[in-house]
């Protein structure tokens, strides 16, 4: 029990201590608005450029706004429980909110925001799905990912902010802030008909989790390990107020909605977690393994 006891305390001190420290999230790139003769934009916090430096980056607050396209879809109301099929899901969305401690008037948000700031950020994500039907008639799904697929997402940083709801653009064409995969999902989803049924509704609920590939050190600092996507999913929009179907989603064009291929709403949020630095991990393998020393030092006086 001492041990175990002295062992938590090693791991409280270590995590009280900062042993994982915050992220930032710098946006100085981005124009400072005192500057930039647009009336009506917020005034910048800092002097030097967008927010100044972010502290304390946690994640990002997608807006409701978000879509998504569903293409390759082939189940119907004759499918029976454990039917299957896969299928590919395109995402895109601006960010309304950034987790930050630090106050960012200077974030664009794009209609039906106020459309006001300096910088923007957005991301594209392509998702491999397979439905799996929970019961006779496939009104309910399951979704998960696509056996021997990869799914990607990536952020950008713009700080020449456009991205265009309704047209479906300025999505992809800001720099590369982070970039990764989605690992594992987990899904459901109602409807109330297939999806090119006048009149038919769908919604759910899923919780992505991921992996960090790529952090841009000019933006985010550390570096970032894991994160998290938690959504709901509408079918066809306007569940969500303001919400426009695009013409585009990530440059493939979103047509009528069909059976087989139709645009999703999606409302999500995204959370990250940093790499725990090399020295964090070297104390705490030291202070491991002197606790086992410490173990076997005991028995052989016992």
């Amino acid at each position: 029990m001492k041990k175990l006891g002295t062992l938590s305390a090693l791991l409280g001190a270590l995590f009280s201590a900062g042993a994982v420290h915050a992220t930032t999230l710098d946006t100085r790139s981005a124009a400072n608005v005192l500057f930039a003769g647009n009336l009506g934009e917020p005034a910048a916090p800092s002097a030097i450029g967008g927010d100044g430096i972010l502290q304390n980056f946690t994640g990002i607050d997608w807006h409701q706004n978000g879509a998504g396209l569903v293409q390759g879809f082939t189940l119907t109301p004759a499918n029976n429980a454990g039917d299957f099929a896969d299928f590919t899901l395109t995402y895109q969305a601006f960010a309304a909110a950034i987790g930050s401690t630090s106050a960012t008037p200077d974030l664009r948000v794009a209609p039906p925001g106020p459309a006001v700031g300096t910088y923007e950020l957005t991301t594209t994500a392509t998702l491999h799905e397979r439905a799996t039907c929970l019961n006779a008639g496939c009104s309910t799904v399951a979704l998960t990912f696509t056996p021997s697929t990869t799914s990607t997402w990536t952020v950008y940083f713009d700080n020449a902010p456009d991205a265009n709801q309704a047209a479906g653009t300025g999505f992809t064409n800001g720099v590369a802030m982070l970039s990764g995969t989605w690992d594992a999902e987990l899904s459901t989803f109602f409807a109330t008909g297939t999806s090119g049924t006048p009149g038919a509704t769908g919604v759910g609920s899923a919780t992505l989790t991921g992996t960090v590939l790529m952090t841009n050190a000019t933006y985010v600092s550390p570096a970032l390990a894991g994160t998290r996507f938690d959504t709901t999913l509408n079918f066809p929009g306007p569940a969500s107020p303001g919400f426009t179907r695009p013409l585009l989603v990530n440059g493939i064009a979103t047509g009528p909605n069909t059976d087989s291929q139709f645009v999703l709403n999606i409302d999500g949020a995204q959370q990250f977690t940093p790499v725990p630095e090399p020295a964090t991990l070297a104390l705490l393998a030291a202070g491991i393994f002197g606790m086992g020393s410490f173990g076997r030092r005991r028995e052989q006086r016992q």
